[in-house]
């Protein structure tokens, strides 16, 4: 989310500096926390496989029907998320996150 209001990619960031340049170096593309400045709005979505009937415990089965958002300003972290898909009961409940971003609320 931060990346999106920031345009900073804090992981790839934090990457570098585990790497040994110091905060506020060239490498990172970070001068010091006064240059970066938010900008729009953004919101982001998690879309599980939990059951709330079933004291919210992962729930599995095939994906009947599936259609992915898209448009600018969308981004959308899945995996296995497809018409078909098999979702098993033996990982993470998280299916795909949806962030969107506009300039305006």
């Amino acid at each position: 989310m931060t990346e999106q209001v920031t345009g900073v990619d804090l992981v790839q960031a934090q990457i570098r500096i585990a790497e040994g340049p110091r905060w506020g170096s060239p490498e990172i593309g970070i001068q010091g926390q006064e240059s970066i400045s938010p900008r729009g709005f953004a919101v982001q979505c998690r879309v599980t496989t939990e059951d709330p009937t079933n004291k919210f415990l992962p729930d599995s089965g095939t994906i009947t029907a599936w259609r992915a958002a898209a448009g600018f300003g969308v981004r959308i972290d899945a995996g296995n998320s497809y018409t078909g898909a098999y979702i098993s009961p033996h990982y993470d409940s998280l299916l795909l996150k949806i962030t969107t971003f506009a300039e305006t609320f």
